[in-house]
């Protein structure tokens, strides 16, 4: 009876063992995504799928700790500022150089909708860009290499 016990308390913890080990493997593949410092691959663009430009590079912007942003747009890279106060959320001072290239795969869009975002959102490592009424962007966030 007494072996029988200590069988039972050995899978007891066991059990206990696996279960503790898995929910930390589970929780570290749900790791939250910073805002800031976090390359912020642009994967939707007013309810548009966008793709790659020609060359196979992203749009993308990485968002800087002391309120500044940096980015390309698909064929011009881009700068300025954000504000992160009180519930809203803004950019301001969008500047880009002016290369001119043959398909700019929506950069003029997606610089003018950086200017209305009011708003935003991160859910399973995606940043969700919002203007009074909707998702006006969609980023996901690039795993390190």
């Amino acid at each position: 009876m007494l072996s029988l016990v200590i069988c039972m308390k050995n899978f007891i913890r066991l059990i206990c063992l696996f279960c503790f080990s898995f929910s930390i493997a589970n929780a570290q593949d749900k790791e939250e995504v910073s805002l800031t410092e976090t390359k912020w691959v642009l994967s939707n663009l007013n309810n548009k799928v966008i793709n790659n430009n020609e060359e196979g590079i992203s749009s993308f912007m990485i968002l800087s700790d002391d309120d500044s942003f940096t980015g390309f747009a698909g064929c011009n890279k881009f700068q300025g500022s954000y504000k992160n106060n009180r519930g809203k959320f803004t950019f301001s001072n969008i500047g880009a150089t002016k290369m001119l290239c043959e398909n700019n795969n929506n950069e003029d869009e997606f610089l003018k909708a950086l200017s209305k975002v009011i708003n935003y959102n991160i859910i399973d490592n995606q940043l969700m860009l919002m203007d009074k009424t909707k998702t006006i962007a969609v980023f996901e966030a690039e795993k390190a290499k």
